[in-house]
């Protein structure tokens, strides 16, 4: 289990520097969570995120072209609607649109383009991978769309980010936020890892420093690939991201994503996120605990006798 003795109380000088969350104009109670994370639903179901949105669970939403089919979207212009849809539902608060193009010009004229769409559009940017879709393409060019965005005072989600290196040069660029994908490191190492070595192998293994046989690792640092179980990975890469910012007072947001459960959602929330994007079906879960809906039901029950 993630362990929460390793939290850096640095953290919460770096994020009571950064903009507050809830703000309490003209109110005389003020918000007691001013500073608290954001919450996005990782949706682009109007049915699902307008709830949620209404119940004051989520400030922001996360989309992606997966997310845009499964919400019924078969063409650009239906893209489209579905995001002006979205960003007017939450409006002012920021909703992450991902880039389909895939070459500099295309994804910075792309992101210009979705920009137009709303004050509260967040432009996502896969930092890495390009060459894998094309040898040719350039493998820079996420971290080159992001600081030429920045210099247009365009708003950057880095996505598809897997160490703390990754988030650094993100930031660096010019990011708003990055997002490192917690389950989908857990994915990785359970399959890849080897069955003889420590948990984590497949991200972090040194065993000859002179790399003799070629199979050294260091994907991640041995701290986050195998610094505890295959399924705190993710955020333990959340907590290394955490330090290395407030180390150097890195206001890049650091955004959780890829969770599966809330168990990971309380973790995301000791290992020092800033934002967190949930998928509904997890969000939807937040009133129930067995011994909530144990304690209303005798409530109700006890309130019987003060019945008229």
């Amino acid at each position: 289990m993630f362990n929460i003795h390793q939290t850096k109380a640095g953290a919460h000088a770096r994020r009571i520097r950064m903009p507050k969350v809830n703000i309490s104009p003209d109110k005389k109670l003020l918000h007691p969570a001013e500073w608290a994370p954001r919450i996005f639903a990782d949706s682009a179901a109007y049915s699902d995120i307008e709830p949620l949105f209404r119940a004051g669970i989520i400030t922001g939403i996360t989309t992606n072209p997966t997310l845009m089919k499964k919400a019924g979207a078969k063409s650009w212009a239906e893209a489209e609607k579905i995001s002006r849809d979205l960003l007017k539902l939450v409006s002012p608060f920021p909703v992450s649109l991902e880039l389909t193009e895939l070459t500099r010009e295309k994804m910075i004229e792309q992101a210009r383009l979705l920009d137009s769409w709303g004050d509260n559009v967040v432009v996502k940017v896969p930092v890495g991978g390009y060459p894998d879709v094309d040898p040719s393409f350039d493998p820079y060019t996420g971290l080159k769309v992001i600081h030429a965005l920045w210099e247009m005072d365009i708003r950057t989600n880095a996505t598809l980010i897997f160490n703390s290196t990754q988030a650094f040069w993100a930031a660096n660029a010019g990011a708003t936020y990055v997002s490192p994908f917690l389950g989908r490191m857990a994915d990785y190492a359970y399959k890849n890892d080897h069955p003889e070595r420590p948990p984590g192998n497949c991200l972090y293994w040194i065993e000859d420093h002179k790399n003799t046989k070629a199979d050294q690792m260091v994907f991640n640092t041995e701290y986050v690939a195998s610094g505890g179980p295959r399924k705190d990975i993710g955020v333990r890469l959340i907590q290394e991201i955490s330090v290395v910012f407030t180390n150097y007072d890195i206001h890049c947001q650091i955004l959780a994503a890829s969770l599966r459960n809330f168990a990971q959602v309380s973790e995301c929330l000791l290992a020092g996120a800033d934002v967190l994007t949930v998928p509904t079906q997890v969000l939807e879960q937040v009133p129930f605990h067995p011994l909530t809906q144990a304690g209303m039901k005798t409530f109700f029950e006890d309130s019987k006798v003060f019945d008229k």
